[in-house]
């Protein structure tokens, strides 16, 4: 399973890392230039009931997801990186398997505040249900 084991090898990655260097460690993958050209950043790819503005477009090109993102926030972008990434290359069934507490293994929610993590949740909710309608 593709997000799943996405999902370990972030987690594996985040879990040598201490409190504020894995917030360090976001901010810094948000330095990367995002993947979402600035005419897409458009209501209707917000990720509703976000503290932080994040825009997410999925599409399916060769039967396999293509997230892309961009956040106005850094730890909010570097977390939406990794979940995109994570989505990225998954085909129809794998994004059917997969639910919201499969990303609990990547060991941030802890670091963010309620509303937060809400947002987090949302973005995953997002990404499958844009995913889902797409295949179908």
């Amino acid at each position: 399973m593709l997000i799943k084991n996405k999902i370990a090898d972030w987690g594996k990655k985040l879990s040598v890392l201490e409190g504020i260097d894995r917030l360090q460690y976001l901010v810094d993958l948000a330095d990367k230039e995002t993947s979402l050209d600035s005419d897409k950043r458009i209501n209707a790819n917000m990720v509703p009931g976000c503290v932080s503005q994040i825009w997410v477009d999925v599409r399916v090109e060769d039967n396999k997801v293509i997230a892309e993102y961009d956040s106005d926030a850094m730890i909010t972008k570097g977390i939406t990186s990794v979940v995109c990434d994570c989505f990225t290359g998954a085909n129809k069934e794998e994004v059917q398997s997969v639910l919201v507490e499969d990303f609990e293994k990547l060991g941030i929610k802890q670091l963010l505040t309620a509303q937060r993590q809400n947002g987090l949740g949302n973005l995953i909710n997002v990404i499958i249900t844009k995913s889902n309608s797409l295949f179908n």
